[in-house]
């Protein structure tokens, strides 16, 4: 019995050394946490009838399920893949495991943005999100042009240096505006917490294009991404720009968090808390790295977003505040770690 247990452990320990493993493992649970962020609200619906009920226009709950609950699954989704996807190309251009969009001021100044948008255009919803786009867009421009001066050398930690400072002036000028337009801004608060609630179709038009574009950015520069975790010295020297892939690595990066934060808002810990655990799992090769952290991300935000929804119903929590749970306690054993 002891032999028959101990060839059963070293075929499962070998099992989870191929990344199609994991592959396939998230790929089930992704399916199935879709299944019941799908079924489960205030009217729920049998997993086993939710494709009947999509593809049948005349039943009653089909309404529910594909003009409510589908756009937000699919906008969840997208939001925690791309969140993950950026977190895990920001930790690479820092060579930083406590790295993330938030980290380097990216979503203060979509946050930024989409608040100027909100006091000043506040008959313009349409509006947030594109600010909020193109403040993510803006920031990382700022960003590279604080980190690389004319003539040196843009190392990781000035980057991330200069991120720290950024989102330091943004939060100031948020709360500095927040303050003065009081009155103007009560739909602020829930895009500074991170919500999914009210997601629709066109939510997740507007996210999947800059989604696609960064993703696939993403993976086309994964072997040169593999050598950013080199130092700058031997990675030059086996060939690779350094600067300008850490310039691409961000900039898609930056992409990516722009979609997901114009959205939901400022979600925070999932770019930080994902890549690292898949970090663990799979190594760091960008090509399997990057897509299992897409999946994973997407599990991560679509599970989240269904505690949320029904822990407190019918009250919702927001579930950017929801993931800061988890993200604060791991953020601080990552440190803690780091530090020694």
């Amino acid at each position: 019995m002891t032999a028959i247990w101990y060839r059963a452990r070293l075929h499962w320990e070998a099992l989870e050394s191929h990344s199609w493993f994991w592959a396939s493992t998230l790929g089930a649970s992704a399916v199935t946490a879709a299944l019941f962020a799908a079924a489960i609200g205030p009217v729920a619906v049998p997993i086993g009838e939710i494709g009947r009920v999509l593809f049948d226009e005349a039943h009653e709950l089909h309404a529910v399920l594909w003009e409510v609950r589908v756009p937000r699954v699919v906008g969840g989704a997208i939001v925690g893949a791309v969140l993950a996807t950026a977190g895990t190309l920001m930790q690479t251009v820092v060579r930083n495991p406590l790295a993330d969009p938030g980290l380097l001021g990216v979503t203060a100044g979509a946050g930024f943005a989409a608040l100027l948008a909100i006091i000043f255009f506040p008959a313009a919803t349409a509006w947030v999100p594109a600010a909020a786009f193109v403040g993510s867009l803006l920031t990382v421009s700022l960003l590279m042009g604080l980190a690389w001066r004319p003539g040196r050398a843009g190392g990781p930690l000035r980057l991330l240096l200069s991120g720290v400072a950024i989102q330091a002036v943004f939060f100031a000028s948020t709360a500095m505006l927040s303050f003065v337009f009081a009155d103007r801004a009560p739909s602020f608060a829930a895009f500074v917490v991170g919500s999914l609630n009210g997601l629709g179709w066109q939510d997740v038009r507007f996210a999947a294009w800059p989604a696609a574009i960064g993703f696939f950015g993403a993976l086309l520069g994964a072997r040169s991404f593999d050598l950013l975790l080199l130092d700058d010295t031997s990675a030059a020297g086996v060939g690779l720009a350094v600067r300008q892939t850490r310039m691409f690595a961000a900039a898609f990066a930056a992409v990516l968090a722009a979609g997901a934060v114009s959205i939901a808002g400022l979600v925070g810990f999932v770019g930080l808390v994902v890549p690292n655990a898949m970090r663990l799992l799979v190594g760091p090769n960008h090509r399997t790295l990057l897509p299992l952290a897409a999946i994973a991300g997407a599990i991560l935000v679509v599970v989240a977003d269904t505690a949320a929804r029904s822990w407190l119903a019918p009250l919702e929590l927001p579930v950017g505040a929801l993931l800061a749970f988890v993200g604060g306690p791991y953020f601080l054993y990552l440190l803690w770690r780091r530090l020694g």
